[in-house]
């Protein structure tokens, strides 16, 4: 039966037989999820130790990375497929209200990749530039380039620009009443792309760094079960 006053946000398949659902409170936004084991209910208990918070830590970093695929891919689907662009093609995008998106996309995306490898309140993990594959860390220098100079505020590097502009006609008697007018010239990137020619991209360096946050998970999780769980059986945890 679900729980009164709340609402189900959504039922996940797990491995073999097990499966839980998820429900969060309507009035206090409280999180709240039940486990199933061949479709019968389970108990839960949260576990306290330095894995069991670094696991989390790289459950919200992988989370991230995911969300920021997914816009990554969106933003394809919208412009086209910017891998098969010829490298250094600028353009001025006309269609404002499509490329505003891209730009919430892409900013979007960058500011969450940014997060995995930026010291967080409440995250006790975070990623290096060391973990990476040698081949990805001059893309991912581009990606926090970007991150620190357009995504999260107008750094060093200048990538957008403001300009106030008086404009009067080309062709003019001074001396009359002279028309003239006051234009700002706002020169503000909405995607900065890589991967153009067969080169690594941002998607391809955002794949790589969620397997090795997986390669991460899986291996805490792996040392919490042998070192923590099972020296000590699940008695000790539910007692």
């Amino acid at each position: 039966m679900k729980p009164v006053g709340v609402r189900a946000v959504g039922i996940k398949k797990m491995e073999d037989d097990w499966s839980h659902i998820d429900y969060v409170d309507k009035v206090t936004g409280k999180f709240h999820r039940i486990y199933k084991f061949k479709n019968k209910p389970c108990k839960s208990v949260y576990l306290k130790s330095r894995f069991s918070e670094h696991l989390a830590g790289y459950a919200l970093i992988e989370k991230d990375i995911r969300s920021a695929l997914i816009w990554l891919r969106k933003i394809k689907d919208l412009v086209g497929d910017l891998d098969e662009k010829k490298e250094g093609a600028f353009s001025v995008a006309r269609d404002r209200e499509r490329y505003s998106i891209v730009k919430g996309l892409f900013v979007a995306s960058l500011t969450f990749y940014g997060k995995g490898f930026s010291k967080c309140d409440g995250r006790p993990v975070k990623l290096e530039r060391t973990q990476l594959d040698e081949r990805f860390t001059e893309i991912h220098d581009i990606a926090m380039s970007y991150r620190h100079n357009f995504a999260a505020h107008s750094g060093a590097k200048r990538l957008e620009f403001a300009s106030v502009a008086l404009v009067i006609p080309a062709k003019v008697k001074y001396g009359k009443d002279l028309p003239m007018n006051l234009y700002t010239e706002i020169n503000q990137p909405d995607l900065l792309w890589h991967g153009n020619g067969g080169e690594v991209g941002f998607i391809q360096l955002f794949e790589h760094v969620q397997t090795v946050v997986k390669g991460k998970i899986k291996w805490l999780t792996e040392k919490i079960y042998n070192e923590e769980v099972l020296p000590k059986g699940p008695a000790h945890f539910f007692k």
